[in-house]
């Protein structure tokens, strides 16, 4: 091991590192799902967990909206100056009090979300304490560990903090009225996991003044990210949240049971493009191609593993995790459902790696777009009448539409590469 390592670049090194840490928090975010749900799914019964599970989806916008795309465009610049051995402070703080700001303008929206509508406005509770994952999400600088290239600490936090919720979950989640307790816990998790990782990192930054008129360029492209993530989300929190309003909370536990274990496969995939990204932010356009073709085939034998396992043992997987015959009943659109997972991680290549890495924003932007109102129309047209089915066949579909279009637009820039050398 240590010849191996003896042989590679320092950069090499780090991206193995840093992909090593990453991988310790997929690990996590793969695992206790196969273990939390079941177990949500159990004790609060289906349309409690489905409840649960659109609050989370509805989350997942707020997220995205303090987010503004700075993890990957603030991860970019951070990279970039840590390279040059620039100083880090004012554009850490930038981003910070953005972030901050952000925050409070979502929680301004969600209270005038769930006073306005009946049906938030009788689980009010659960929305509101659901927030304290976006507050946590926000002030945990993810995006300047991993521009500095040092995931240890997030990876110890994260650890920590994961375990925590999880066995809080066992210990005091016994019937359906405890599923105010999970956004409480997961919450909770988040913020403290936050104010930690904040901390840690005030001792590679000391305080600078904001200068966001300095920083424009710096906001376009990252508004420019921040509309590709909420077109992303219109891909997938949408159908979570539309099957919540036309299916109801039972349809959305049946979903969220498959999405969840779906979703845990889809992140085996990201701590290879976070761990890969710093170092090809740095590559030339040349090196970026090369890198490509050296990870595509990786990431389709892994991800036809996966959808391999799901298929043929769907319903052995559904029964040990779930024991619901009701569940078992949907197999079919589990198998269905399984087919996400390498394309997934087929189109986070270009999404999550490549495009990031060329600089292509207002390009992924567009991409995203297109996918997203896509989705959105074709959802409202299935959903409203085949419910679950129409759910599962928009994800399907609009994951496929997404696939073709990222592979159009890398085999053309490759052509274009080819044609300039």
């Amino acid at each position: 091991m240590k010849l191996f390592f003896k042989n590679l670049s320092s950069d090499k090194i780090k991206v193995f590192e840093n992909y090593f840490y990453l991988t310790i928090i997929q690990g996590l975010n793969y695992l206790l799902p196969f273990l939390v749900v079941p177990f949500l799914v159990r004790h609060l019964g289906i349309s409690n967990f489905g409840l649960v599970s659109f609050a989370q989806a509805l989350m997942v916008f707020f997220i995205i909206f303090t987010d503004f795309g700075f993890n990957t465009t603030a991860t970019r610049e951070i990279a970039r100056l840590h390279s040059e051995g620039k100083d880090l402070s004012p554009l850490f703080f930038n981003v910070l009090w953005s972030r901050i700001a952000l925050v409070i303008i979502g929680f301004l929206i969600l209270l005038i979300i769930t006073f306005s509508f009946d049906k938030f406005y009788k689980n009010q509770s659960l929305y509101l304490i659901s927030y304290g994952v976006v507050v946590g999400q926000a002030i945990f600088p993810v995006w300047f560990f991993q521009g500095i290239e040092k995931m240890k600490f997030i990876t110890v936090i994260n650890v920590v903090a994961k375990v925590i919720f999880t066995v809080l979950i066992f210990i005091y989640v016994d019937n359906s009225n405890d599923f105010i307790l999970v956004p409480v816990f997961n919450s909770t998790g988040f913020i403290i996991a936050g104010l930690l990782s904040l901390l840690i990192s005030f001792k590679t930054v000391s305080w600078k003044r904001p200068d966001f008129k300095g920083s424009k360029i710096f906001y376009i492209e990252s508004f420019q990210m921040f509309v590709s993530s909420l077109s992303t989300s219109l891909v997938t929190s949408l159908n979570v949240f539309l099957l919540g309003i036309f299916g109801g909370d039972f349809l959305v536990g049946i979903y969220s049971s498959f999405e969840k274990l779906i979703l845990a496969a889809k992140n085996m995939f990201i701590p290879i493009y976070q761990a890969l990204y710093p170092f090809m932010s740095r590559q030339s356009i040349t090196g970026i191609h090369r890198y490509m073709k050296k990870i595509l085939p990786g990431v389709v034998l892994l991800g036809f593993s996966i959808v391999a396992v799901f298929y043929f043992l769907s319903e052995s997987i559904l029964y040990f995790l779930y024991k619901e015959k009701v569940i078992l009943e949907y197999t079919y659109l589990f198998k269905i459902m399984s087919i996400i997972a390498l394309i997934s991680g087929l189109h986070m290549m270009f999404n999550v790696l490549y495009a990031p890495a060329t600089r292509q924003f207002k390009l992924l932007m567009w991409i995203m777009i297109s996918a997203g109102v896509f989705n959105l129309i074709l959802s409202l047209s299935i959903v409203p009448i085949y419910k679950i089915q129409g759910t599962v066949l928009s994800v399907v579909i609009t994951e496929l539409f997404l696939l073709v279009l990222c592979t159009i637009f890398y085999v053309r820039d490759v052509k274009k590469a080819t044609l300039n050398t």
